[in-house]
Order: structure tokens, then sequence, then C-alpha cells
């Protein structure tokens, strides 16, 4: 599981925020006022474009396939909030620990006190990063929280976690970026000319995606950096199946409520007429991908009214539609994206328990010719 993003047009005709454009799709509350969202601008007409086009080629595949991103309405971030305290989901709180640990070293390799931005991509409500955030404070530096996510609800915690875990420290300025980085990317100024930006890509939300897209992904994210700039990227690591098995389908069933969530989601976009309890959650760990699959898999013969997709959708009992990939990497394998995507990693490191890693790199001037 790991923060995604929402769909986002290309033309140009009442022009507003894609988020908002977003926050009219799924019918969701308006941020509190002191998020200001700044993303690519659109209408909300191509955003519904753009989202049915994308749902209806995605149902259409083999197998039937729906974005992650559409888990992340106000109710789909929230149940993920709830899923990173639970037990069984150890990905949350093993990273948290090693940024805890390796945070003066990080920053230290970003330039210390003249670290000026800290941009974070997925970034949730901001809680993995404030010891990163907290020791360039402790180093004199005055960085800048640049949080991008697709989830209003998600920025309008932000300010408040930040205030909170920053207490006694110089407060830190927030700006919130209500947008779709797995499209378009458009990042606001820096603060000085010249300094030092650390983007990060935590959560190990780069195994969403196959090898192709992930480097597609990133290399978006360099082409928004300077060189030397610096990127860090969470990558969840192979270890044992069980645990991974674990972490997604954990015994309260908060897991299962997330993964049905979506069709709520994708319902409020198409009027469509999904029944989240005519499905079960099933998500194995493929040992020989080494990936988890998340999938909600029909209990009965169902016809389902696709609403504005067009038509209706047969399946068969024990039928499935895959919802989430989550990869798992080696060391090698995460160093490698990095590389691919115009970045000289720098810097690994690892928890105690090898689940999770950590990869720095630097924002290089062209791509490595081999």
């Amino acid at each position: 599981m790991a923060r995604r993003n929402a769909p986002e047009g290309t033309r140009a005709a009442t022009r507003r925020p894609s988020g908002e454009a977003w926050r009219e799709l799924l019918g969701t509350a308006r941020p509190a006022r002191h998020v200001r969202p700044e993303a690519v601008t659109l209408s909300a007409i191509d955003a519904e474009e753009v989202a049915l086009a994308e749902l209806r080629d995605s149902l259409s595949r083999t197998p039937r396939e729906l974005p992650s991103k559409y888990f992340y309405d106000d109710r789909g971030s929230a149940l993920f909030e709830k899923i990173t305290t639970l037990p069984e989901y150890y990905p949350t709180r093993t990273e948290r620990a090693l940024l805890n640990a390796r945070a003066p070293e990080i920053v230290l390799a970003c330039g210390g006190s003249r670290l000026s931005d800290v941009v974070e991509l997925g970034s949730g409500a901001a809680s993995k990063t404030l010891s990163l955030l907290s020791t360039a404070l402790s180093l004199g530096g005055h960085p800048r929280y640049v949080a991008v996510d697709i989830s209003a609800h998600a920025l309008r915690r932000t300010r408040e976690l930040l205030a909170e875990g920053l207490a006694g420290q110089p407060p830190v300025p927030v700006h919130e970026v209500l947008a779709d980085y797995t499209r378009t990317l458009r990042l606001p100024p820096r603060i000085t000319v010249g300094a030092q930006r650390l983007a990060l890509f935590l959560g190990g939300t780069i195994g969403n995606d196959e090898d192709e897209a992930a480097i597609a992904l990133l290399s978006r994210v360099r082409e928004q950096l300077d060189p030397g700039d610096a990127f860090l990227l969470g990558a969840n690591l192979v270890c044992e199946p069980a645990a991974i098995h674990a972490a997604y389908n954990d015994a309260a069933g908060v897991t299962a409520q997330f993964n049905a969530n979506i069709l709520n989601a994708v319902n409020a976009i198409a009027k469509s007429a999904f029944d989240p309890s005519a499905f079960d959650h099933h998500a194995p760990y493929v040992v020989e991908h080494s990936r988890v699959e998340m999938w909600l898999v029909a209990r009965q013969v169902l016809e389902i009214d696709l609403g504005r997709l067009g038509g209706t959708l047969r399946m068969d009992k024990g039928e499935g539609i895959r919802t989430e990939i989550s990869r798992r990497f080696t060391r090698a394998s995460a160093l490698r994206l990095l590389d691919a995507s115009g970045f000289s990693p720098e810097h690994w490191m690892e928890s105690p328990d090898a689940r999770f890693g950590l990869a720095l790199g630097k924002a290089r001037t062209g791509l490595r010719s081999f």
C-alpha cells in the first residue's frame, strides 16, 4: 500500500487547480483555509474525461485493474493512516525508525544548514519527515516543506502535525501542492536560487510500478531538480514472506476495508453500481515475482452497471479486479532505478531487520552512458 495520485487533464477551459477538479469528482470536502493547492491547471470536465477513459481502459484489461491512486478519497486516506498504526503493518514504523536513526547523515549529505527545500511526493501527513526537518533546524537551517499529495485530507493534517512534532523549534513554512505527480509535476520555485533541494519519495510507493513506469516517474522528478540536488527513495525490501503477507492481511480487517473503498471512489466518479460488499479482499505475496498483489474477488456472479463508463460488467464467481501491486526490492535493484533515472547513488541505508532501505542519490547533469 502506498500513496498514488489523481487523474489530470491537459486542455485549458474553465481554469481551476487539478486538485479542485479531483475533489469535485470524488465529492470530498474542501481543505481548510490554510491549504493553498497549487498545480497544473485544467477544467473539471477535462479531469472527468481523463478519469473515465482511464477507468474504462483499466477495467477492459486482462486481468481487470483499477489504478491504485483511486484509493485516496478522504475515507481511503483516513483508512490508510489507520493501517500504518497496525501491528502487522511494519513498513511505516520500520522506515520511520530508519529515518530517525540516519537523519543527521542524510541532512549533512544534503548541505546541512544550506538545505532550503524538503519536497515530499505522496506526503500523507508528513509524519515520517519530521526527523529530517528537525535535524535541519537543529543545524541552523531554515527549511521549507513542500508537501505534494493527492489527498486534501492528508494536506489538511500537514500543518497541524508539523506544529505538534516540531514544537519548541522554529516554525517550518509549508507549501501544499494538491496534484497528480504520476502525470505532471511542477514544483514551486525554490526559496533561494541555487540553494539545496531534497526530494523525498518514501513509503515504498515506488513498488506500485514496474521498472519502466517507475523510471519514467523518477525521471520526471529529476527534471524538476538542479544538478547536485538530492533525492531520497524509500524501498520495501525482500524479506520473510509471512511478514509481508501479514502486513496486507491484518486481523482487524482494516486493509480489506481500504481495498473495498476504492469501489466507492469509482462509483463517485463514474456513477457506477459496484457493491463493495460483493467482493472479498485477497492480497497474496507472490514470491516468484517479489511482490504483493491486492485484489477484489467476486463472491458470486455479478452484473454491474458501469454508469458513465458505459455498459455492464459481468463477473463470474471467483473473478478478480487487481487494485495494487507492491514490489519488494534488493539493494541492487533499488539503486539501478535511481541510476537509470538520472541520479548518482551515493548512500544506501538499511533497517537492522533488512526489511526497508533508503537510497540517497544526487541529480546528474545527464543520463549516464554505458
